[in-house]
């Protein structure tokens, strides 16, 4: 006899399970996506250009900044030292990550790597908790990051080709990026991290007042996720 709750731990291991999931985040990122597409084509990108930025660089942030310092006529050094200290992050991200895939490859690892995105960071984190076996959890980060990254190219294009039919006039929209990681963030939360959470808040405040430039965001996280997870581990019984 077929247990029911198999049939639900089941329709949780798959690739098309984690592809379902990626659609709170292709909601997101459609809006960003085609405004990225069509200030690309008003600052002298084809569209196929735009697109392939976004499919090689995968970086909402960086991809608005880089168009911009294109425009500026920046060189490409000053372009990719922008991209990395923008997306250093990323360093503590794939590290948090990596717990859940202890018997990862290198081909599997690239592959995932490629996805991570903030977005797509904080959803894995909370639907891989859910997910038994670290092949299921594979499988399931795979249709995750896929969805969200497959969208982010296919409606850059989109916004590629509006931009070339027609005059686009606008303001806002990167707004929705930071408004669908608050949404997942918050989602995320529970009893066991909302200190550390909280924590990383009051540093980013304390240390922007105190350090030039966006490096109190990494450190604001580093503090408190190192001082979680030593209270934690303090906590346990020994």
């Amino acid at each position: 006899m077929i247990n029911e709750n198999d049939l639900i731990q089941n329709d949780k291991t798959g690739f098309i399970y984690g592809l379902r999931q990626s659609l709170t985040i292709v909601i997101g990122y459609a809006p960003v996506a085609i405004t990225f597409g069509i200030l690309a084509t008003q600052f002298g990108l084809t569209f196929w250009e735009a697109g392939l930025m976004s499919f090689f660089v995968y970086a909402g942030a960086s991809q608005f900044i880089g168009i911009e310092m294109i425009h500026q006529g920046a060189t490409p050094l000053m372009i990719g030292l922008t991209t990395l200290i923008i997306n250093i992050r990323h360093l503590l991200m794939s590290l948090s990550i990596v717990p859940f895939f202890p018997e990862r490859t290198l081909p599997w690892s690239l592959g995932l790597a490629q996805g991570l995105t903030d977005e797509t960071f904080v959803l894995n984190t909370k639907v891989l908790k859910e997910v038994v076996g670290e092949e299921n959890r594979q499988r399931v980060m795979l249709g995750i990051n896929l969805g969200a990254f497959s969208s982010w190219v296919i409606f850059t294009i989109l916004g590629g080709l509006i931009g070339n039919w027609l005059p686009v006039e606008f303001s806002g929209f990167q707004f929705a990026l930071l408004a669908l990681f608050i949404i997942l963030t918050t989602s995320s939360l529970s009893k066991q991290n909302y200190g550390t959470y909280l924590m990383a808040a009051v540093l980013a405040v304390v240390l922007k007042l105190l350090i030039p430039g966006k490096l109190y965001l990494i450190l604001s996280v580093v503090l408190a996720a190192g001082i979680g997870a030593w209270w934690r581990r303090r906590r346990l019984p020994s």
